[in-house]
């Protein structure tokens, strides 16, 4: 399953590249995308993983995308 978080603000798509990078390092992590207007993020990783990616996740924002938050917006279920 999918999940949908907010970022606080828009960040570049040199921070997005970089952040993307960094997630994919994490153990337990899927892949994600970044809205088009790049102030949202879908994530998929691993259910019993997700809270450990999502925690490194928001450190990595915090830190590459100068202090983003990302906040939990939904689930994203596919036909």
């Amino acid at each position: 399953m999918k999940r949908k978080y907010n970022l606080s603000k828009q960040v570049t798509e040199e921070q997005a590249a970089k952040a993307m990078e960094e997630m994919q390092k994490i153990t337990g992590f899927g892949e994600a995308q970044f809205t088009e207007d790049r102030k949202g993020l879908i994530v998929t990783a691993d259910d019993d993983k997700i809270t450990h990616v999502m925690n490194r996740s928001v450190n990595i924002f915090a830190r590459v995308c100068d202090d983003t938050k990302i906040s939990f917006d939904s689930f994203v279920f596919e036909d």
